[in-house]
């Protein structure tokens, strides 16, 4: 063999055993992954009606008509007012220490509450002056994000003297402990005039009410309750006379709800104000 051949054939094998040493490397290596899951929360709210007030022991506002207490009442140090039945005492705005029914005993109660042969249906036919109907509206948060919540009550502006504002009552309790309504404080000082008023219908069928407004002042948590009802009964004055309820047939009373997203917001009031600028 001569020289060169030696030569290329060395070379070849070079070149192979290189290939050889090149596809036996090992290398250390590594993938990892981080999957981010952001959920959306949603505001979604459920007003309910019971017979119940959360908290009235006795009186609807009418002489000798008390309030049931079937299942008796709970008792507790304290109750948060955002929702959450608790007992301990240093729970930011828990305030109430008597007696009050349960969420489960108001949601029980309202369930039935329009049912027929119910408490609203047995009591809210053919009423006359001194009637009183028990009304007590609640809101549940059955989204999953914390919300600001508000209340209002329509009361016919038309039949308001008939609908004694009396007896037919927002819940004082709920005024000074964790809600607040500017319409029922004004109210108080200057007549049913300065209430805002709204119509409802159109036409014909338009009809003037007077509207209660009643924002809570704490954000209500997912799964909660409001603790207050903001009102408590409808009636009829018991001093309303023949001719007065001689055109009446019947009569609405209206109650609504809205809520809006606590997070982003300051407080109820910069909620309720984006909220009522965006409807």
């Amino acid at each position: 063999m001569t020289k060169q051949k030696v030569l290329a054939v060395a070379g070849v094998l070079g070149i192979a055993a290189l290939v050889l040493s090149a596809g036996t490397l090992a290398y250390f290596t590594d993938t990892d992954k981080e999957t981010n899951t952001f959920t959306v929360g949603n505001v979604d709210i459920d007003l309910i009606e019971s017979q119940y007030h959360r908290v009235n022991a006795g009186k609807g506002n009418a002489t000798g008509v008390t309030e049931p207490t079937i299942g008796g009442y709970l008792w507790a140090a304290n109750v948060d007012l955002q929702g959450t039945e608790a007992n301990t005492p240093d729970k930011e705005h828990s305030t109430w220490s008597g007696a009050y029914f349960s969420d489960e005993q108001i949601k029980a109660d309202a369930a039935n509450y329009k049912a027929e042969g119910g408490y609203y249906d047995t009591h809210a036919k053919n009423m006359v002056p001194g009637s009183n109907v028990r009304k007590n509206p609640y809101v549940i948060n059955t989204g999953k994000s914390d919300a600001y919540v508000r209340v209002r009550a329509l009361v016919p502006k038309t039949l308001f003297s008939i609908i004694d504002n009396g007896t037919s009552y927002w819940t004082s309790t709920a005024l000074t402990d964790g809600v607040t309504s500017k319409a029922v404080d004004t109210y108080r000082s200057t007549g049913p005039e300065a209430v805002k008023t709204v119509t409802r219908g159109e036409g014909a069928n338009a009809i003037e009410y007077y509207e209660y407004d009643f924002t809570y002042t704490n954000p209500l948590k997912p799964g909660a309750m409001t603790f207050w009802n903001v009102w408590g009964n409808i009636a009829i004055d018991k001093n309303a006379t023949s001719e007065q309820l001689a055109n009446v047939d019947s009569f609405d009373v209206i109650f609504e709800a809205d809520a809006i997203q606590a997070d982003g917001f300051a407080d109820a009031t910069a909620a309720f104000t984006a909220f009522d600028a965006q409807n």
